[in-house]
């Protein structure tokens, strides 16, 4: 027969086996997130074929655990999709500073002549959208 005293140090047992379980500190992890872009340079019109660059610049974080990470660009007809990536990186200590895209760029290439809708893609379903000439 369990006495009260068994029972209390098995069920202290198992709290404490669930609680230890259920936190973990995995200081190398990172999480990906999109970043708010405040504005964009992009040219009014350019070259088929002709590589220009679109500068983007907005707050990234604000601790030096955040860095931008990649554009992401979709493709559909004369519509181009843009989105800029950053990364968390966990780590035990991060300084606290602004990290900003500060014209951070991409580099574009577009074959075919025509008008295009550049829209930069953002959290909370906002957007950035240009159009560009190519000639």
């Amino acid at each position: 027969m369990i006495t009260v005293k068994s029972y209390i140090r098995l069920l202290s047992l198992i709290t404490f086996s669930i609680i230890c379980l259920s936190c973990h500190n995995d200081l190398s992890s990172s999480s990906d997130f999109l970043i708010k872009v405040d504005s964009i340079n992009v040219p009014k019109s350019v070259n088929s074929e002709t590589p220009f660059d679109i500068e983007f610049f907005g707050t990234i974080g604000f601790d030096g655990c955040t860095e931008f990470k990649t554009f992401n660009q979709i493709y559909d007809n004369n519509d181009i999709t843009i989105e800029a990536w950053g990364t968390y990186n966990n780590q035990t200590k991060c300084p606290t500073v602004i990290v900003s895209l500060d014209g951070q760029k991409l580099n574009l290439t577009i074959y075919s002549r025509g008008v295009y809708t550049i829209l930069i893609r953002e959290p909370d379903s906002f957007s950035i959208v240009r159009q560009i000439t190519v000639n």
